[in-house]
């Protein structure tokens, strides 16, 4: 069929668009690159370790702790030698293209054949729309947080393809950046990638003690010993976290059970446990999201998925959990609800194609939980006053397990039987 002056005329004015964008895009990582971010933390702490300095004592660059390993640090030690605007501009050019990799690598699981274009750009719009206030925490910040989640992703689609190597190394390293991906351990060997599993584990040792070839064993093993005492999770703080900024099941629990208190003097607990009581109580609920894990997988031990569906149903629930289980989680770390709120939309979006019983409650309740998620919730439309008030009851936190629960009712197996009516 030959393409008529409308359809090259509507090409010409989407190319524009795309370019367009692609420069804000672009003048935008540029922006915060010459504002500097939490990148200028780990800069500083490459350049501490080449100069032999303990990377996890003061003083820190803009008073920040360095929470990341010590082969993180070697690997920045050449970059730290240029002004920092210079490899944190070209971090953020990358993270931009890793973030339309791990929307590719995301929507692989579902069939888009059965989208038309205007539902399809309302998934990307809205998507977008719920996840634009995290992907500005990230980029402002210039954070690593895009990157933990499309290795997860990448290294998942590698071992589906039987490339252990690649994707062990992969992830190994992800898991040795930050151990925020380290939630897929038990996952990858629950699900029979038995390969995967050790390679990701060879690896991450591996990269654990490399850097002992350019420091000695001795600097080295100090270092380890020094990053323990720092991401411990039987530190003090972080069992009970009354900070404004902190946002997990450890600072979300306890601030209800026994009191607390910061720059905000408004009364949360309810109820009035000693520290310790309520420390107890908050691991046996991170205990019993981290069990919930069993019904998303849905089958015995061992057993492979090939399900694509329930593939992204169970890591969508895996990166849900994984802000919420960890200690000292930002705002930006909250990123990890994109492939929840991927899923979510995409069965939304079926449950109206097919006219599904229920869709507008399930609309409505989703709309009511995601408002959190939304660019309205900040301190330039709120003020800082509400906004810092919402943070005090850990408004985010109960949002996100929200959409646990949401994603509990919409499992793939009734996706599965609805798109059934769209063939």
């Amino acid at each position: 069929m030959p393409i008529t002056n409308s359809q090259i005329t509507q090409n010409k004015k989407n190319s524009i668009i795309q370019y367009f964008l692609l420069a804000v895009v672009i003048a935008y990582c540029l922006l915060c690159a010459v504002k500097g971010g939490d990148f200028d933390v780990f800069l500083d702490a490459a350049q501490k370790m080449a100069s032999h300095q303990n990377i996890y004592r003061p003083p820190f660059i803009k008073g920040l702790q360095y929470y990341y390993s010590p082969f993180f640090a070697l690997l920045l030690i050449p970059f730290s030698y240029l002004p920092f605007a210079i490899p944190e501009f070209a971090w953020l050019l990358l993270s931009t293209f890793l973030l339309y990799r791990t929307w590719v690598l995301t929507s692989r699981y579902f069939n888009l054949t059965v989208l038309n274009q205007k539902q399809l750009n309302w998934w990307i719009f809205l998507t977008l729309f719920l996840a634009i206030r995290f992907l500005l925490y990230n980029y402002s910040m210039i954070q690593m947080t895009i990157f933990l989640m499309w290795a997860t992703l990448e290294s998942l689609a590698l071992f589906e393809k039987r490339q252990f190597i690649t994707g062990g190394l992969l992830l190994g390293f992800a898991c040795t950046t930050k151990l925020l991906p380290i939630l897929f351990l038990p996952y990858l060997l629950y699900r029979g990638y038995v390969k995967g599993f050790l390679s990701t584990v060879f690896f991450f040792g591996l990269f654990l003690f490399i850097p002992a070839l350019f420091l000695g064993n001795k600097f080295n093993t100090f270092l380890l010993q020094e990053w323990w005492v720092v991401i411990n999770p039987a530190n003090k703080e972080n069992s009970l976290e009354s900070d404004l900024g902190t946002h997990s099941l450890v600072s979300l629990i306890p601030v209800y059970l026994t009191e607390t208190h910061n720059k905000i003097d408004l009364k949360r607990n309810f109820i009035d446990l000693t520290p310790a009581q309520a420390v107890l109580i908050t691991n046996i609920i991170r205990l019993v999201f981290a069990l919930a894990t069993l019904f998303f997988l849905r089958s015995l031990p061992f057993k492979r998925n090939t399900d694509k569906l329930q593939t992204i149903w169970e890591c969508a629930y895996l990166f849900l959990i994984t802000p919420l289980l960890f200690p000292h989680q930002q705002k930006y770390a909250f990123l990890y609800i994109l492939p929840a709120i991927i899923y979510l939309l995409y069965y939304l979006l079926i449950m109206f194609k097919v006219s599904g019983s229920n869709r507008f409650i399930l609309l409505t309740v989703f709309s009511l939980n995601a408002l959190i998620f939304t660019p309205f919730i900040s301190s330039d439309l709120l003020g800082r006053y509400a906004y810092d008030v919402l943070q005090h009851f850990r408004i985010l936190s109960m949002a996100t397990i929200g959409l646990c629960l949401l994603l509990a009712i919409c499992s793939a197996a009734r996706l599965r039987s609805k798109l059934l009516y769209t063939s």
